[in-house]
């Protein structure tokens, strides 16, 4: 008979272990959530707000006025920085008196005023239109990076003495 008790003891207890298992299997269940957070790409150029130098005529290439543009971005793919000219008299430097300094490579004799620095090759005039002056394949640090550029400016010996004055626009976008 005691063999009998513990076989029946033993069927209570596996009876009651099958009953609950299936509710202990149920009991837990699970779901995930996707996080997706997008970060936009963000663009910044600051730029010296104001170069000026004083020149003589027909002397060489003055290149003293420096402009330094700093671009920022977080884009993977880097940035592309342009500069163009924009003034009412369209890419020449208009005097404070009747003459213009033309935009063109500088040189000796001649009144020219150009750019250089970044990607140019040497003093490339600016226009009215967009001129791609440097190209980064890859995201800034936070602060930035910089770039010294140089403006070349020439007078011809019949320039009239004055102040010559310009504008340089510059822009970056995101290089794709």
């Amino acid at each position: 008979m005691k063999t009998v008790k513990i076989v029946i003891a033993l069927g209570v207890v596996a009876a009651i272990g099958v009953a609950v298992l299936p509710l202990t299997s149920y009991a837990a269940e699970t779901a995930t959530t996707n996080v997706t957070v997008n970060i936009q790409s963000t663009l910044s150029v600051t730029a010296t707000p104001a170069v000026n130098a004083t020149i003589t005529n027909n002397a060489a290439v003055n290149s003293t006025m420096a402009p330094i543009v700093t671009a920022i971005t977080n884009n993977a793919s880097g940035y592309v920085l342009k500069a163009k000219t924009s003034h009412a008299n369209g890419p020449a430097l208009q005097g404070s008196v009747s003459g213009t300094i033309a935009a063109g490579v500088p040189a000796q004799g001649e009144s020219k005023w150009a750019l250089s620095g970044g990607d140019l090759s040497g003093y490339t005039a600016l226009s009215t239109t967009d001129t791609t002056v440097k190209t980064v394949t890859s995201p800034t640090s936070a602060s930035g990076e910089a770039t010294t550029f140089h403006i070349g400016v020439t007078a011809a010996s019949d320039l009239p003495a004055g102040n010559y004055t310009g504008t340089i626009t510059w822009t970056i976008s995101a290089r794709s």
